[in-house]
């Protein structure tokens, strides 16, 4: 940087305080000791000022020091060898510090601008570790980058969904897009260099342009640059880090969006996987028992006694209810397995569902005892209502399937810690060893709990309380077993008078 014109002015100021310091001691003081006064002045100057100038000032007090102090006075002439030796030093020494103290100046100049590029670095970081999206972090980076760089600036990000070669969809701020060229971005992306007004390649273009990589770039950089701009090679460098962060952060969410999206591809899968083998499972004994009563009565409907073909058509009815039931499970499990299911939530009350549950189960299981216990003005529910009585259904289902030939099935809501709970308790044999903790994820291997297939039910009963950000679980009783599901819930505030 060259120096200003007040810097030499200053070091000659500081050579005729010197000198008047000096002539003021001049009677008491020898020429070595005049000359560390000189000393003062050079050191002084080389910490405050830029190097020439400072040689500058060393210079001045050396010739000052010989004009006014060394005999013969008011002449350059030097007689003594003494005061040969004393000028040398006096300008070694000069020298020495001067370039000393100007090497320091220029290390900690360095230091401090590596620190501002780092703490950039970081600051860039941690803007883009706000946002959510490629998309996002490009308009972030851009509104950074006019922000501390000062440049406006644009973004191009590669759409790989194109066809062909992959287009461009370029971000900006302040400036318009058609001020920017994406041809420019896309050869710095295809041949991994800066290019641009400083560079190498292209040098005549009013922008500077830098791939987020060398190799296979997701996108690049352009900043648009006044036609004085000059940018040092330093500065380039920089601005080329922080693009590949730009990159980087870029990749990473694309990386992260990729593997979100294959995550769910396989929990899909798996729960395909898992819905055919319940299907090839749970759909033989009903079909095999329809087609057998069939059969029976298709064959030897002389030969059956009214009560017998009555019982026969009955057992066709359960069966053929028990499939319906299993076809609303599978249409639910696909609905829930699917990404980003959504729900169709209102605020329910408890009760309402429950009672109607309990209304309709009644009917499906006539011989059964079903009794249903709520405790009064529990809070509301934010749910689907449709889902919550299917999961109440398929539970009571199980627990009549369970527990024997007379079935008493208690059902209850109430209170929890978090909002209301709804339990569904048998009273029959109990889980005989099995791990109630593993119960739901048993179903996806087939696995039995007395003689009765766990089936479809409860897979989609912990799916719909999942959804519903609840928690089941079940635990044995004496006797019998005990499904417990804890739902959120929230108080409503009184409704304001008219």
């Amino acid at each position: 940087m060259k120096a200003g014109p007040w810097q030499w002015l200053l070091a000659l100021v500081a050579a005729t305080l010197a000198t008047l310091v000096c002539w003021w001691l001049d009677a008491r003081m020898s020429i070595a000791g005049l000359a560390m006064v000189y000393l003062v002045a050079v050191a002084a100057t080389a910490v405050m000022l830029d190097r020439a100038p400072g040689i500058f000032a060393a210079l001045l007090c050396v010739s000052a020091l010989n004009f006014f102090f060394v005999p013969p006075r008011f002449t350059f002439e030097v007689h003594s060898p003494e005061y040969v030796w004393t000028l040398a030093v006096l300008l070694g020494v000069s020298m020495l510090l001067n370039t000393m103290i100007a090497t320091l100046k220029s290390r900690q100049a360095r230091a401090e601008h590596a620190q501002l590029r780092s703490a950039q670095l970081h600051e860039l970081s941690e803007t883009l570790a706000q946002a959510a999206g490629a998309q996002d972090m490009a308009v972030c980076a851009v509104q950074w980058f006019e922000r501390e760089v000062g440049h406006s600036t644009a973004v191009f990000l590669r759409n790989d969904s194109a066809v062909g070669d992959p287009a461009l969809r370029c971000v900006t701020g302040n400036a318009q897009a058609s001020a920017f060229q994406p041809s420019a971005a896309q050869w710095a992306m295809d041949h991994g260099r800066r290019m641009g007004r400083g560079c190498d390649d292209w040098p005549d273009l009013p922008l500077w342009c830098a791939p987020f990589a060398v190799r296979d770039a997701g996108g690049a950089m352009q900043f648009l640059l006044p036609p004085q701009h000059r940018s040092s090679e330093g500065e380039q460098q920089h601005w080329a880090a922080l693009a590949r962060q730009v990159g980087l952060a870029i990749d990473r969410e694309r990386a992260a969006g990729a593997a979100r999206t294959a995550q769910e591809s396989a929990r899909a899968e798996a729960a395909r996987n898992t819905l055919l083998a319940s299907l090839s499972h749970d759909l033989r004994t009903p079909l095999a028992g329809i087609l057998g009563t069939a059969s029976t009565l298709r064959s030897q409907s002389d030969a059956l006694s009214p009560a017998q073909r009555e019982q026969l058509l009955a057992n066709i009815e359960n069966e053929t209810r028990d499939l319906a039931a299993m076809a609303d499970n599978v249409l639910q499990l696909a609905r829930l397995s699917q990404p980003h299911a959504q729900l169709r939530k209102q605020w329910e009350s408890v009760e309402e569902v429950l009672g109607a549950a309990a209304s309709r189960l009644r009917k499906r299981w006539p011989d059964a005892r079903i009794q249903l216990r709520v405790t009064p003005s529990l809070p509301p529910i934010y749910a689907e209502a449709a889902l919550l009585a299917q999961v109440v259904a398929n539970l009571v289902d199980n627990a009549v399937r369970h527990s024997g030939d007379e079935p008493r099935i208690e059902l209850a809501a109430g209170r929890s810690r978090g909002g209301v709970f709804i339990a569904v308790r048998d009273h029959g044999p109990g889980l005989k060893g099995v791990d109630p903790q593993a119960l739901f994820e048993r179903y996806q291997q087939g696995a039995q709990r007395d003689s009765g297939a766990a089936g479809l039910g409860l897979a989609i009963c912990k799916l719909v309380i999942d959804a519903h950000d609840g928690r089941i679980e079940a635990r044995s009783c004496e006797p019998g077993v005990e499904f417990r599901i804890d739902l959120p819930a929230q108080e409503l505030e009184p409704a304001a008078s008219t």
